[in-house]
């Protein structure tokens, strides 16, 4: 025999014996504590089955609240970030403090040897090219 292992197919098995010791009165009076204690156990089934749907959907209904709220608190950030930048300028180093990058002076590499822009070290320049000329 198959093993049962979903919450529907549990139920609808104990279902079947509670069905079952109904229409065996002989055996009624051997498993009637049992019966009503399966009786208990498939109420409270349902019942947690019921509340565990009601907290799904709880859940995703919280999880969609949750994201509306992010997406509001990142909007707030960025304008109050960008309040704070028109207040203390874009060049402060203050805007550390909020994690903004500020504008800052570009440096440039010193070139060492003489060497030509656009080369690295130990490269070799290819030679200049010649201009094509075409026949008359």
């Amino acid at each position: 025999m198959p093993k049962i292992n979903s919450y529907p197919d549990v139920t609808d098995d104990w279902v079947g014996v509670l069905d079952a010791s109904e229409k065996s009165p002989d055996l009624q009076p051997l498993i009637e504590t049992d019966r009503q204690s399966l009786r208990q156990v498939l109420a409270e089934v349902q019942g947690l089955r019921g509340r565990q749907a009601e907290l799904n959907a709880l859940r995703k209904d919280t999880t969609q609240q949750l994201r509306v709220a992010v997406e509001r608190g990142k909007e707030l950030a960025i304008r109050i970030r960008s309040m704070v930048r028109g207040r203390i300028g874009p060049k402060s180093e203050l805007l550390t403090l909020w994690k903004v990058a500020p504008l800052r002076k570009r440096t440039r590499k010193v070139r060492t040897d003489g060497e030509a822009p656009g080369t690295a070290p130990g490269a070799v320049a290819s030679p200049p090219t010649q201009p094509c000329r075409l026949s008359p």
